[in-house]
C-alpha cells in the first residue's frame, strides 16, 4: 500500500521492550551473582516485571503495548494482532505494524504520523530509526513509487559468520538450459517396487 499510495513509513525501536511488561503470574528467582544480600543469601526475588530469557516476558510486554496502543487511540486489526490503526476526525490514519521491538508508523499524512510516533516515544523509551530503511534484517528502498526488499546485508553477515564471503560461485548438479523430457519406456520391475512404499 505504501508504494502503491506513495505513503511515508517511519521506524521505532523500543529499547528494552521485554523489560516493561508487568508479571501476572508470581514468579521467584534466585539473587544474582553481585547483587545477593549480605547475610541474607538463602533468600529470593520475587519478580514484578519481566525479564529476557523468561517464557512469559513476551506475553506481558505485548499487553502492555497493546494497552499503551489502545491509550493513544489505535485499534488492533482481529485478523493480524501486530497492526494496529489509528483513524483521526478528518479521515487521515496512520498504520502502526509491531513485530516485537520493532515498529513502523506508515500513512498517507507525514504531520499526523510524526505526531503519534511522539506519543508512541513519550511512552516508550524508543530509538528513532527515521524514515524506513531496514526492517527485520531487510533492506528498504525506495524509489519514486517503487519499494524494494532485499536481504544482502544479512547475507553479508551470514556468509562472513560461515566464512564462505570468498567462496566461488558454483553450477547446479544439472547442466545449465537441461530441459527434463519423458520417458516413452514401460516401466521394469525396478522401477515399480523401488516406488513401493
Amino acid at each position: 500500500m505504501a508504494a502503491l499510495e506513495g505513503w511515508v513509513a517511519y521506524g521505532l525501536d523500543v529499547r528494552n521492550a521485554y523489560l516493561y511488561g508487568e508479571l501476572e503470574e508470581e514468579i521467584y528467582m534466585e539473587q544474582p551473582e553481585g547483587f545477593r544480600v549480605p547475610d541474607k543469601q538463602d533468600f529470593v526475588l520475587r519478580l514484578r516485571r519481566a525479564l529476557y530469557g523468561l517464557k512469559q516476558a513476551g506475553l506481558a510486554w505485548w499487553r502492555a503495548l497493546k494497552q499503551s496502543m489502545e491509550e493513544l487511540g489505535f485499534t488492533s486489526l482481529t485478523s493480524d494482532a501486530g497492526v494496529f490503526i489509528y483513524r483521526s476526525k478528518d479521515g487521515s490514519f496512520v498504520i502502526a505494524i509491531i513485530y516485537v521491538d520493532d515498529a513502523i508508523f506508515c500513512g498517507p499524512s507525514i504531520a499526523l504520523i510524526k505526531e503519534m510516533k511522539e506519543k508512541f516515544m513519550k511512552k516508550w523509551e524508543t530509538r528513532d530509526l527515521g524514515e524506513l530503511t531496514e526492517f527485520l534484517c531487510m533492506r528498504i528502498t525506495r524509489v519514486g513509487r517503487s519499494i524494494n526488499i532485499d536481504q544482502t546485508a544479512y547475507l553479508q553477515t551470514v556468509l562472513q559468520r560461515c566464512g564462505m564471503q570468498n567462496a566461488k560461485a558454483a553450477i547446479t548438479p544439472l547442466p545449465a538450459g537441461y530441459v527434463p523430457v519423458k520417458s516413452e519406456e514401460a516401466a521394469d520391475q525396478r522401477d515399480e517396487e523401488g516406488s513401493k512404499p
